[in-house]
């Protein structure tokens, strides 16, 4: 919509995923662009191959990036690492 890029498979999304770059998956505007944050979830893995275990990796990146203090940050990292846990590994 915004004509960022040619297509989903143009996104520049690929190249800064394989640098390693931090990223997230998000939605600024769910009702304008008529998106969930699942659909977007859905389209990278679709549309770039990723597992779940790779979206799962990204999800818990992202919880860096949000406008909390540490203790929120700290609540948020032990979630997703007792998730790893218990899904991960099994």
């Amino acid at each position: 919509m915004t004509g960022g890029a040619p297509s989903l498979e143009l996104h520049h999304f690929a190249d800064l995923y394989n640098a390693k770059h931090p990223l997230s998956i998000c939605t600024d505007d769910s009702g304008l662009f008529s998106t969930s944050l699942s659909n977007e979830y859905y389209l990278v893995a679709s549309t770039f191959g990723l597992s779940k275990t790779e979206l799962f990796r990204l999800a818990q990146g992202a919880a860096e990036f949000v406008f909390a203090d540490d203790e929120v940050k700290k609540s948020l990292r032990a979630v997703f690492e007792r998730v790893a846990a218990e899904r991960l590994t099994s």
